[in-house]
């Protein structure tokens, strides 16, 4: 089945992981944001760097020391949506969220490695679309 992505008005939120090495953001979910935007639906994408959809292997050596949890960012994501339903509140515009790896040893995940969505984006992180051309930020 061929995904239109027709949301029929529905606000929708995607969470995608950079490092997903099974699911591409380039086939999934940036070609689905581009496809929704050119319909003008209510979408906003959230790429965090450092992440993959697969987070139960982060407990496993050499994994954990590089890559931080995606699941925070779905709940927070869903949290925004909530938020946006419930009150209104805008939701934050579509961006790269910088995340920092533990490293060596893997120490405990802190605020700094996983910061929040922003509701205030530098430019050099928003995601944009310009025409038919989807910008994404490093």
């Amino acid at each position: 089945m061929l995904a239109t992505a027709a949301l029929s008005g529905k606000p929708t939120i995607i969470v995608h992981g950079r490092s997903d090495a099974l699911i591409a953001v380039n086939h999934s979910s940036r070609s689905y944001y581009g496809s929704a935007l050119k319909k003008q639906q209510n979408i906003r994408y959230y790429e965090v760097t450092n992440a993959h959809h697969l987070d139960i292997v982060n407990g496993l050596a050499g994994f954990n020391a590089a890559y931080v949890p995606l699941h925070v960012y779905f709940i927070e994501g869903l949290d925004n949506l909530y938020a946006h339903l419930k009150n209104g509140k805008a939701l934050p515009p579509s961006q790269v969220v910088h995340t920092v790896p533990r490293g060596a040893g893997a120490p405990p995940i802190t605020a700094a490695n996983v910061p929040p969505i922003a509701d205030n984006v530098p430019e050099a992180d928003r995601i944009v679309f310009n025409g038919s051309v989807l910008h994404i930020p490093d």
